[in-house]
């Protein structure tokens, strides 16, 4: 409900607005000793429902801009017109429930929306929480992987709780531990590399 004030509300999307890129973690695990807000676990629809939010959150800031800047294409501005077809195309994007990432747009179209800060423009990956033997044959991680392909976004498989007893252990002891999972490296360094890609860095 954070588009409509609930919650952290406006706080928690102007937090947002300020990133250059999002991570969301969603959970891939089944455990009945961990509960789940939603009481089942299914991250697709963890991530959409995060996903709507952002969007509402466009939408609300895309239709302000539309009235602004039809008034004044309606009195002769051209950059005003221009700019409101193209804030028409990204309403339909919305509309159809597509995030604006996922929009074809050139730099100067890009540029003209920047002052807008929207959320779905934002590049974004998913870090997939899995457990310790969840990053193969895992119905959760396929699910989000699918999710994630749909709007072109990267996941990340993660399992905190390897990360958990990997902060505990000396460096020299840490690849032997990872090795026990198969892991041939720290999820935390996965994160980094697919954030530094995200960003193009």
């Amino acid at each position: 409900g954070a588009s409509r004030g609930e919650g952290l509300g406006n706080q928690f999307l102007a937090h947002i607005r300020e990133t250059d890129a999002i991570a969301q973690v969603v959970r891939c695990f089944e455990d009945d000793d961990i509960h789940h807000v939603a009481g089942r676990v299914d991250p697709v629809s963890d991530a959409e429902t995060i996903n709507t939010e952002l969007a509402l959150a466009d939408m609300d800031s895309v239709e302000k801009a539309l009235v602004r800047v039809e008034k004044q294409a309606r009195a002769g501005d051209k950059l005003a017109a221009a700019r409101r077809d193209l804030l028409a195309r990204v309403k339909a994007q919305l509309d159809a429930g597509k995030p604006v990432r996922t929009l074809e747009l050139s730099a100067d179209e890009r540029a003209l929306l920047h002052d807008l800060h929207l959320l779905t423009i934002k590049p974004l990956m998913y870090i997939a929480n899995v457990k310790e033997d969840g990053f193969e044959n895992n119905p959760l991680l396929d699910q989000i992987r699918a999710y994630a392909a749909a709007e072109n976004a990267q996941v990340v498989p993660v399992s905190a709780a390897i990360e958990a007893e990997l902060a505990g252990l000396e460096p020299a002891d840490q690849l032997e531990f990872l090795k026990e999972y198969g892991q041939t490296e720290p999820g935390l360094n996965r994160v980094i590399n697919a954030g530094y890609q995200l960003l193009g860095l």
